[in-house]
């Protein structure tokens, strides 16, 4: 039966004709003017689909014929132009199976012992075709059926109120907190109090910063300024300009959790912290994150770039092997990622405290 299924599907072409009869599936721009999903029988009179149309059809002939069923949306957010593709599973007895024939290359029938073996198998295959970087975030929504006629956007819009599906390996990262810390939204940043006006905050955050911008960074505009006269707002403004577009926004998180074995410095530190760990491969918080920056070896902007291999392979041994606890700046040793959230916090749902001597 699955196998007539697949001879109906193969009378369909892939695209998607406009109202003049013109093929528009390439044409990004009148793609998003144009298209509605359309429903089985006009793809059927149609005879041409993209793939969202052809999974409609897909699920009506799974559905008539009482097979059990799941559809599932993948695309990946490269900010430009969000290549997506929609697929349909379904399992018998203890089998799984991707049913695909809009992807031509993998066109067909594949079986797997079970779904996450199976998503991660779309999924890998997807981001060998698509992404352009390790950086590029790659989303898998688990959705139902959807109102027929309705326009690209509004597909997106009901695809992402779907499931997001977790199949990430995690990677996590670290940030200390101070024991009398109001956590009850999460990790703010220096952009969030200000802009919240929790100035008393603020004002308490940033006093570490002020002769860095006044000496350490060379800004010109702030060199011939005593510290005293650094207003919040150019605090702020230096922050962006010597760390970029998102300095003052930034939340910066270690590799490894700091440990009392360093030294007598963190061991104290320690004594009044807290520690939160993230996961920046959930699939969640990777829909919160506008921007990270995996920093400089050894925190030094001479220094190479860092990027998000050198994070993935670093052991904790090498990690900490050049810290020094007896340099001022004892945190300069240790290199750091600073990431940026979309609401310029982040919510304390993402974090999970952790053991100081874990």
């Amino acid at each position: 039966m699955i196998e007539e299924f697949f001879e109906i599907m193969n009378k369909i072409d892939y695209g998607f004709l406009d109202e003049n009869g013109l093929d528009i599936a390439s044409d990004n721009v009148s793609f998003d003017e144009h298209y509605y999903l359309l429903s089985p029988d006009e793809l059927l009179k149609k005879k041409k689909g993209v793939c969202w149309d052809q999974v409609e059809l897909e699920r009506k002939l799974f559905n008539d014929n009482k097979i059990d069923s799941d559809t599932y949306f993948i695309y990946l957010d490269d900010g430009q132009s969000l290549p997506s593709h929609a697929f349909l599973t379904y399992h018998i007895q203890d089998k799984f199976y991707w049913f695909e024939h809009s992807w031509e290359k993998y066109g067909g029938i594949h079986e797997y012992s079970n779904i996450r073996e199976l998503l991660l198998d779309v999924k890998n295959k997807f981001v060998i075709e698509n992404a352009k970087s390790d950086n590029d975030y790659v989303f898998v929504f688990k959705y139902d059926k959807p109102d027929y006629g309705i326009s690209c956007s509004k597909f997106y819009e009901h695809v992402q109120k779907g499931e997001l599906l977790n199949l990430n390996e995690p990677l996590y990262f670290y940030h200390v907190v101070s024991k009398s810390a109001d956590m009850s939204i999460g990790l703010l940043s220096l952009q969030y109090m200000y802009d919240h006006e929790m100035f008393d905050l603020f004002d308490n955050y940033v006093s570490k910063y002020k002769k860095r911008i006044v000496k350490d960074w060379h800004i010109a505009k702030y060199e011939n300024k005593s510290e005293d006269e650094l207003t919040r707002e150019e605090i702020l403004d230096a922050l962006n300009i010597f760390r970029g577009e998102y300095g003052s926004s930034y939340i910066y998180f270690f590799r490894y959790p700091l440990k009392r074995e360093l030294g007598k410095r963190i061991s104290e530190l320690l004594d009044e912290k807290d520690i939160y760990r993230i996961d920046i491969n959930s699939e969640l918080v990777q829909r919160k994150i506008k921007d990270i920056f995996y920093g400089y070896d050894m925190s030094n902007s001479d220094n190479d770039k860092l990027d998000l291999g050198y994070y993935k392979k670093v052991t904790e041994e090498e990690y900490f092997s050049k810290y020094d606890d007896d340099l001022p700046m004892n945190f300069s040793s240790l290199n750091h990622i600073s990431i940026a959230f979309v609401d310029g916090y982040c919510p304390v749902e993402y974090l999970e405290k952790v053991s100081v001597d874990e």
